[in-house]
């Protein structure tokens, strides 16, 4: 019986793994099922590169062995003012430590001081080391904040390579009336303690406002109503009248007030008991010049936002409030560039801020907000708030931005915002609905919970690292799921564990490839000698300079099981064996191919595979014979109606037509003549679909260009 011929042209394998698709609907070009490998551009699909530490590493001088510690690093950027200066810094338990990203091997460049986080702690903080910390650079230096410690600020000294920190004591302006503002449009005789306070808040005290109080208790024996200051009672003189000042009809008006300035977490009130702040702010962010803190978690402050006034120093980080006194008879006006407090109600838990644009982003547990300028430009005096989602953060540490868009992960999925061009409101977008919902729900909560993001800005890739379902080590992070931008694909990875005593990572770090360090520069004179001295030492400079990197990348913190301590790896080790002995498989499995038709049974008597040599030469010797240098290997198996089980065993797609000769005087070289390996294989079985699985040989690499098959179909039932 005849059949019926058809071909199918796959070139662009790379929209990564979809789990949210049926057999009947699956998507073309992605994949049911996937592991290890990197989707590129240009439409191919390879190997992942095996992790190891970088070369020449050094190990930390502190130990990183408690399985549950806190751990988490940031970027110090244009540190002490020095542009392009930038640190690492590490938060190890309760100590924080710096590397220099100027020069490789990057783990070799440890600062020689540190910042001990227990010097912060509040009371009743369960240790500095319980809470991950949070970072904000501004003008060279850095804020540093958690739920364990007081707020500080950290100043890096070039000239001695030290650092000095100072506390951050945030003070407010005292707006909150403490009696009962309902009888506050009466005099009264005999005031309780809370209506003097509010009394003396309200600017009736000072010399001025102290003297208009006295000469009003002597005029009336109580104290007066608060419905409008006492300067409304000044007289021709400039003096208070009594007289003058009843003369003022508010009606049920309430005064102004905030006289006093108070330390934010240890309210002193005199006369009262003093108010104090149990919790510490979790998030902080430079913006519009200035600092924000928030994430304060107690009932009555928890949508509470602290913003300084803009800062001329860092030391004014504290200055939580107008500059001007709002009970003043002289000059009472709110400033554009005065601190204050942003209330978001609704807020609670707020884990992460965001600088945006011209925007701030509020990620709280419950939902995100946006808050900016009326014309774009935050000022004191206005400002919008205006709610983008109610969908919140689980874990600040899953926070990224790519190209100024945030993405995060939420209980239930890995969100987004897109801006409108003309209002710039923000509206949020579910990645993972359509694509890998599925997946992102098999990872248990503890191991969302300890997820932490990288976003390589060079190759726009998103990595989230996170630990294994049920791991009881939760900074062992040998999971990765990675979004590249570019093709808008997900892609999982595993590390894989040495056979004993295996290294891990526990972090990653964006590089970005250039830096800036000082450097000891020879002196010439004009004519170009060389100056030394009367004793004939060089005389140089200590200059900062730009430096040139190897290559961007995404650095892996990794924990050195011998030593217990911290080292620099990367994913790069090209003998595709991870820590130098762990074999990992690398594979990926094509949707479901009914070749055009859902009902005829088909056989695909011939697949094409297309594959790019990744050889580089050779090593070895005549003695020992000569091996290739990163070896390509890939196997292909095919699955014939929804099978579990494959339907033929695999088959070698990376076949040579011609045997490459070795030159021994140039190992170095791979003189192949093709640019591309094509191989024709025969695909054994039958059935109305098929698909085909990719998959690797230890040791050696791959690079999937695309593939096509030839199917034939019975012409009837």
């Amino acid at each position: 019986m005849p059949q019926r011929i058809s071909q199918k042209v796959v070139n662009t394998f790379i929209k990564g793994l979809i789990t949210e698709a049926g057999e009947l609907t699956f998507p073309e070009d992605a994949s049911i099922d996937e592991l290890n490998c990197l989707l590129d551009r240009d439409g191919s699909r390879r190997r992942r590169l095996a992790v190891e530490v970088e070369e020449n590493n050094v190990l930390s001088t502190f130990s990183v062995t408690s399985p549950d510690f806190e751990f988490t690093t940031g970027r110090w950027l244009n540190v002490g003012g020095q542009a392009g200066l930038e640190f690492m810094v590490v938060q190890n338990n309760s100590t924080l430590y710096f590397y220099n990203l100027s020069s490789e091997p990057y783990s070799g460049n440890q600062k020689s001081f540190s910042v001990d986080l227990t010097a912060f702690e509040h009371a009743g903080s369960t240790g500095a080391g319980t809470a991950k910390v949070q970072i904000a650079s501004l003008s060279g230096d850095l804020v540093v904040v958690s739920s364990a410690i007081n707020p500080f600020y950290i100043q890096y000294k070039p000239t001695t390579d030290t650092v000095v920190t100072a506390q951050i004591t945030p003070r407010v302006r005292d707006f909150e009336w403490q009696g009962a503002t309902n009888q506050y449009t009466k005099e009264i005789v005999s005031p309780g303690i809370n209506r003097q306070y509010d009394t003396a808040n309200s600017g009736w005290t000072g010399e001025k406002g102290g003297a208009a109080l006295t000469a009003y208790i002597s005029a009336n024996g109580g104290y007066p109503p608060l419905t409008h200051p006492w300067y409304a009672g000044k007289d021709a003189s400039g003096n208070f009248s009594v007289a003058e000042w009843e003369k003022v009809y508010s009606g049920s008006s309430l005064t102004g007030n905030g006289h006093f300035i108070l330390d934010f977490f240890n309210k002193q009130r005199e006369g009262l008991a003093t108010e104090a702040e149990s919790t510490r702010f979790q998030a902080v962010e430079a913006f519009s010049g200035r600092i924000f803190y928030a994430g304060l978690t107690s009932t009555k402050n928890s949508g509470k936002i602290l913003f300084s006034k803009q800062l001329d120093n860092i030391s004014e980080a504290d200055r939580c409030h107008q500059q001007n006194d709002p009970t003043s008879d002289y000059s009472s006006d709110l400033l554009d560039t005065d601190g204050g407090v942003i209330v978001i109600p609704e807020a609670h838990n707020i884990q992460k801020l965001h600088a945006l644009g011209a925007n701030l982003m509020v990620f709280a547990e419950n939902g995100v907000w946006q808050i900016n300028g009326v014309d774009g430009v935050f000022r004191a005096t206005e400002y919008s708030i205006s709610r983008i989602t109610d969908v919140g953060i689980n874990n600040a540490s899953t926070f990224v931005t790519v190209s100024d868009i945030p993405m995060w992960w939420s209980k239930h999925g890995i969100h987004t915002i897109s801006f409108d061009k003309v209002s710039g409101r923000g509206q949020e977008q579910n990645l993972t609905i359509s694509t890998i919902q599925t997946f992102f729900d098999k990872i248990d909560g503890n191991a969302k919970q300890r997820c932490i993001a990288s976003y390589d800005e060079t190759n726009k890739r998103v990595h989230w690292f996170y630990p294994s379902n049920g791991s009881g080590d939760y900074n062992k992070k040998n999971q990765v799921l990675t979004l590249d931008i570019s093709l808008q694909s997900f892609y999982p990875w595993t590390v894989a564990d040495s056979a004993s005593n295996t290294d891990y990572i526990i972090g990653a770090e964006y590089l970005a490839g250039f830096g800036s360090d000082y450097v000891d520069h020879d002196v010439f004179t004009a004519n170009g000698n060389d100056v030394v001295t009367s004793g004939g030492d060089d005389v140089v400079v200590n200059k900062l300079s730009q430096l040139a990197q190897s290559d961007t990348s995404v650095a892996l913190m990794v924990y050195d099981a011998a030593s217990g301590k911290l080292t620099i790896g990367f994913f790069q080790n090209s003998g595709f064996l991870d820590w130098g002995d762990a074999n990992y498989s690398s594979y990926a499995e094509a949707g479901y191919d009914f070749m055009g038709d859902l009902i005829l049974k088909k056989n695909a008597p011939y697949l094409q595979v297309y594959l790019r040599p990744t050889e580089t030469g050779f090593a070895g010797s005549d003695e020992l014979g000569y091996n290739p240098v990163r070896e390509s290997s890939l196997l292909v198996s095919s699955y014939w109606d929804f099978r579990n089980n494959t339907s033929s065993s695999p088959q070698q797609a990376y076949r040579l037509k011609y045997t490459p000769v070795v030159n021994e005087s140039a190992l170095s070289t791979w003189d192949y003549p093709e640019s591309v390996v094509t191989t024709r294989l025969k695909m054994r079985g039958r059935g109305r679909s098929m698909r085909l699985r990719f998959e690797s040989e230890q040791g050696k690499d791959f690079v999937l260009l695309g593939f096509g098959i030839l199917s034939a179909a019975n012409t009837r039932f």
